[in-house]
């Protein structure tokens, strides 16, 4: 295939405590080197001015093939994050444009991942000739190979089950625009679908929209409208650390979640790993990125 016709997609909209262009471009590295294909990243101005100026002994251009900037308006969206069981920060998470990456996207196979999702095998090239419409994962572990807490696998406890929105492959079928149309209804009409599906919280979630969004379509056709993909998606939780990054290996620790004080350690393989203590991934950052070389 031609450049242009597969190709990963970040989402990277700077806030005043995480750098998502500086994340991006990590995980963009390790993109390049595990998958071999170009790299979209859609972003602001501001972030990439700052990118611009922060990064300066970096190629940009080395890291993303095409760089989209929007002007999309964002939600008002403050999340609370944790740096361990006992450190936490609010910072405004902007993803209520993430079903834009329908037009964004240059590509007409995309794989559309999230910046703290790193890429550390070959695995995702599985799907560029063995899927068609959209795929996602529904089955998460984390890093000791347990399954998520129940607000992470259900919207809430006589719900559907959650679909995972942290990496989405898509092609250009009828099928997939139909998911994106869906997606963005149920994005534009959030509230609304917060009373009716009964879910917690104020964050506004893209999980959450394309949960509903696939349950709504598996009403409509005859077969499941999204492919899951195969095995589960492994992820480091906010309350979790990475203590050393080594080449094929992370030493990292997992809180305990019924015994809070309590940490595990965790020797993790070369897995792509969804990891959402982005404090942790600043903090190796640098050890991360020369790891990516090999």
């Amino acid at each position: 295939m031609t450049d242009n016709q597969r190709g990963v997609c970040f989402f990277a909209y700077n806030n005043e405590q995480i750098d998502y262009i500086r994340l991006a471009m990590l995980a963009s590295k390790y993109v390049k080197r595990h998958l071999g294909v170009p790299v979209t990243v859609i972003t602001d101005s501001g972030t990439m001015k700052w990118a611009e100026q922060s990064l300066t002994e970096y190629n940009l251009s080395e890291y993303f093939d095409n760089i989209v900037i929007t002007t999309d308006e964002m939600k008002q969206n403050v999340r609370q994050h944790y740096d361990s069981p006992w450190s936490t920060f609010e910072a405004q998470f902007s993803n209520s444009n993430k079903h834009k990456v329908w037009e964004y996207s240059p590509y007409e196979k995309t794989l559309l991942l999230d910046i703290d999702y790193i890429v550390r095998n070959n695995y995702l090239n599985h799907v560029w000739d063995n899927y068609t419409g959209v795929g996602m994962f529904r089955d998460a572990r984390n890093i000791r190979n347990e399954p998520p807490a129940a607000r992470e696998t259900w919207l809430f406890d006589a719900g559907i089950k959650m679909w995972w929105s942290t990496v989405v492959y898509f092609d250009r079928s009828e099928r997939s625009e139909l998911f994106f149309n869906t997606w963005a209804h149920v994005a534009d009409n959030y509230e609304f679908y917060r009373y009716l599906y009964n879910f917690p919280g104020r964050l506004f979630r893209t999980d959450y929209c394309v949960s509903i969004a696939t349950h709504i379509l598996n009403g409509m056709v005859e077969d499941d409208v999204v492919n899951q993909l195969p095995t589960n998606m492994y992820f480091l939780d906010q309350k979790d650390d990475i203590i050393e990054v080594r080449q094929d290996e992370w030493i990292c620790l997992s809180n305990d979640r019924e015994e809070v004080w309590k940490n595990i350690l965790v020797n993790h393989g070369a897995i792509d790993l969804h990891v959402m203590n982005k404090r942790a991934l600043d903090r190796h950052w640098q050890t991360l990125w020369e790891k990516a070389d090999g």
